[in-house]
């Protein structure tokens, strides 16, 4: 383990509502009022319909690994070396990146089935990660 803190998201207004959900162990991504597409990252305009009328609403935290790597260099100090990247699509649609825990990078293939969970950082700030099911 390093001794090194590792670096934590920097929080905006537009992403404030998700980082107040999952520190409540809650993944929320966006909705668009006006067409219903669900989107993550958070925007101020919806890419279907162009509306800027959204609300974050609560989704399930299952999906499906869509793609993952492993990283072998340390682009920021804090993150120990090897520690993979995965592309998870959401059962409700939206895609986002993270860290599938509990797995090594062999055992993680696309198409594995994976759920949400939470890992506490600091008071404030608590990470989006996800694990595999069966």
């Amino acid at each position: 383990m390093s001794d090194t803190a590792k670096p934590l998201p920097y929080i905006t207004p537009l992403t404030q509502p998700f980082w107040n959900a999952t520190k409540a162990g809650r993944l929320e991504v966006q909705e668009c009022i006006d067409c219903g597409h669900k989107r993550f990252p958070p925007s101020r305009m919806c890419e279907d319909c162009l509306s800027e009328r959204v609300r974050w609403v609560q989704v399930s935290g299952r999906g499906i690994v869509w793609s993952v790597c492993e990283f072998h260099r340390q682009y920021f100090k804090g993150i120990d070396v090897p520690y993979n990247v995965a592309l998870v699509r959401l059962d409700e649609g939206p895609r986002m990146y993270t860290n599938i825990v509990g797995a090594e990078y062999g055992q993680i293939e696309p198409d594995m089935k994976v759920e949400a969970v939470f890992e506490r950082a600091t008071d404030t700030v608590t990470l989006l990660k996800f694990r595999i099911v069966s």
